[in-house]
């Protein structure tokens, strides 16, 4: 009789045991993420720059101070190799407005790519190639305006946006359309072609964009630019940078000035004074090709002093002044702060 009720009692708690694990084994189950990291082969950054500015500005004979910001921003990106040679990217980049309230501003890029051994394809919001190639290289002064000249009317970044990239020894070729519906012509608002050739410390750059002209979402004719750039590093440190693009503005609505001829000059030379200063001199002039009162040509100089204490950390003092052609003339003192940084995870 002992034994039987031993022999049950042991059957019921080796039960009990089982239920026990099969419950620890559920909750665990329960506890792991839905969505499991995938970090294997894979690379995470979040990086920033934190740019304030400080100006005193003497704008239409108005003197005032303003707090200003050079395009500070923060951004993510990710990438994971998947087969030999072939990767998927993700990047998103946003604005800070420390000029203002400190929001997150506008998103500056966001796209998701694949690269491969045979070009990298992108979609999303993009720098397009007429800057990469072209404006990058005058694109050294620390304006949120900078390259003075191409800022005017060339792209900084495309939405809707889809890129071809292809490097291939010192050659790099990129193509970009922008594609929105039916808003452009053959569904396309802006095409840019691009050639990079690097070779030491030579660059040149040739970068073709056309983009149509939207009034009231209608197409009404295209404005196309042909942009080039050679800039070069001398051993001594000097940098020497010239960008010129020509820009021919094609209307079909034949208002005053609609077909016209404009082009911006954009150059930039720096040089390291010691291992923690250099200086920094650019002039610039930009024309619409409006002949008369209704011209917004300007041109102008500006130079800078900075200061790197370390790789990450800038101080600048810059002076700017910008004659413009129908109107009175800008001068800016701008004292500025910048520090970046870049935190890097890698599977």
């Amino acid at each position: 009789m002992g034994l039987c009720t031993t022999s049950a009692y042991a059957t019921e708690n080796n039960t009990l045991t089982s239920q026990v694990e099969a419950l620890n084994q559920r909750i665990a189950q329960l506890e792991q993420p839905k969505n499991p990291s995938q970090f294997k082969n894979s690379q995470i950054s979040l990086y920033g720059s934190i740019r304030p500015t400080l100006s005193y500005l003497d704008d239409n004979d108005e003197h005032t101070w303003d707090v200003r910001d050079a395009l500070s921003r923060i951004g993510v990106k990710a990438s994971t190799a998947f087969a030999d040679g072939w990767t998927a990217i993700a990047l998103g980049e946003w604005s800070i407005d420390i000029a203002n309230s400190g929001d997150f501003g506008n998103a500056r890029q966001a796209y998701a790519a694949i690269s491969s051994p045979y070009g990298q394809v992108a979609i999303g919001k993009q720098r397009p190639a007429q800057y990469t190639l072209v404006a990058e290289y005058v694109d050294i002064f620390n304006h949120g305006n900078s390259p003075y000249a191409y800022d005017h009317e060339s792209p900084f970044f495309v939405d809707n946006f889809v890129t071809y990239q292809l490097i291939t020894g010192d050659f790099t070729w990129m193509a970009g359309a922008q594609i929105d519906e039916d808003r452009g012509d053959a569904n396309a608002d802006m095409i840019n072609i691009g050639l990079g050739y690097d070779v030491g410390a030579l660059h040149l750059g040739v970068g073709y964009v056309t983009q149509d002209t939207l009034i009231n979402d209608q197409v009404d004719g295209d404005n196309q630019t042909l942009g080039a750039v050679a800039a070069y590093t001398f051993d001594n440190g000097l940098y020497l940078a010239v960008s010129y693009q020509d820009k021919q503005y094609n209307l079909d609505n034949q208002a005053l000035n609609a077909d016209r001829s404009g082009s911006t000059l954009d150059t930039a030379l720096a040089y390291p004074l010691n291992d923690e200063y250099q200086i920094k001199l650019g002039y610039f002039q930009f024309k619409d090709g409006i002949d008369g009162n209704h011209s917004a040509n300007y041109n102008g100089f500006n130079s800078t002093l900075e200061w790197n204490p370390l790789d990450n950390v800038r101080v600048h003092l810059e002076y700017l002044n910008k004659q413009i052609e129908n109107g009175q003339d800008d001068q800016a003192v701008t004292i500025g702060f910048r520090y970046d940084f870049n935190l890097t995870w890698q599977g």
